[in-house]
């Protein structure tokens, strides 16, 4: 299926990361996740990448936060 990619777009990488694309040319995409730009062959990014609406990126930050507290929590707890 052919796809418009664009500024500002939600999709998910290999990992289940939401990334939001910064920019696009016809032979990179680049994106941000976790605050950094990378950069992904069009062939990568096409064969790796997930498009995600808005309230399924929204849950898979809410899921990787809670994560992140309950390591925080754990951490605390052992110190």
């Amino acid at each position: 299926m052919f796809q418009l990619i664009q500024r500002g777009q939600i999709y998910a990488d290999h990992h289940g990361w939401p990334v939001i694309i910064h920019s696009s040319t016809t032979e990179v995409v680049r994106y941000w996740r976790q605050g950094r730009i990378n950069t992904a062959s069009i062939d990568r990014f096409n064969n790796d990448f997930e498009h995600l609406d808005h309230w399924e990126a929204e849950q898979i930050r809410a899921e990787l936060e809670t994560s992140d507290h309950i390591k925080h929590l754990r951490a605390m707890r052992a110190a």
